[in-house]
């Protein structure tokens, strides 16, 4: 498809995560054509103690997107990493784009692409989705709670970054912040998943979002009937540096996807 026909994307960041981490990504997404915004979290401003959770965070997406849509009639491509997959669900409940046209309403979510990320039915939660695994009681092995109620990886270099260059892990190591743990366990309210045309991309060597996880979401969201197009890559939680062309080509696939006009 030509670059002027290309959807806007809206790219939300996992937790910890803030968006100089992605820029590599957007750089590369902008030489295809697209137009990218990246909002920081609130959640992710580092702030001790926390001042923002799952609420704020989706508030801030919501209002980006609306405001793309209103102001520009925009086309949106949602692209969620990790934890970004609660908040941008979450975000564009009822957006999507052939609901609002059929409402005589123009602009629109036209796809979610899920990179790695939680996508979760109406009352759940991360943290539900950890002990589902059987995860929780490992929890305190790799993950270092703190007593203003932040949270971060003991090894995020191993647990985010495997397959990704030195360099490119020193420079996003550098950009983490502590989590507000109430983010984990907050639950979330969305479903446009149901609606909205999905790719979801799993990592075979995922070690924050490992198989165990998608598999348990995948076939939650397979199990009500809804057609995922599942992406399989060989590396870790991060793609979107590991794999940042291929990640980029997807992007493509994803605004083209025929699903998109509903």
């Amino acid at each position: 498809m030509s670059t002027s026909s290309l959807p806007t994307i809206v790219l939300v960041h996992g937790a910890c995560h803030t968006p100089p981490i992605y820029q590599p990504f957007i750089t590369s997404l902008q030489s295809a054509g697209f137009t990218v915004h990246c909002p920081l979290l609130p959640s992710c401003t580092g702030s001790s103690p926390p001042s923002a959770s799952l609420l704020e965070d989706v508030a801030c997406v919501r209002s980006l997107v609306t405001n793309l849509i209103s102001s520009s009639s925009a086309r949106i491509l949602m692209i969620m990493h990790s934890y970004g997959g609660c908040v941008g669900t979450d975000a564009v409940e009822g957006l999507f784009l052939s609901s609002r046209s059929a409402a005589g309403l123009p602009g629109g979510v036209v796809h979610l692409l899920y990179l790695c990320a939680y996508i979760l039915p109406p009352g759940g939660s991360v943290w539900g989705v950890v002990e589902e695994a059987g995860f929780a009681p490992l929890w305190d092995q790799y993950i270092e709670n703190f007593p203003d109620g932040t949270c971060a990886l003991r090894d995020p270099r191993a647990a985010f970054y495997n397959g990704v260059e030195d360099s490119e892990v020193e420079t996003a190591v550098g950009a983490l912040v502590p989590f507000p743990l109430a983010a984990f366990k907050a639950r979330t309210s969305g479903d446009e998943w149901r609606r909205v045309p999905v790719t979801y991309v799993r990592a075979t060597e995922d070690r924050a979002v490992p198989a165990g996880y998608s598999e348990i979401m995948l076939r939650r969201v397979k199990g009500e009937g809804v057609h995922v197009r599942v992406v399989e890559v060989e590396t870790g939680h991060s793609p979107f540096l590991s794999r940042r062309g291929e990640m980029v080509g997807l992007a493509v696939e994803a605004a083209g996807d025929e699903r998109n006009e509903g």
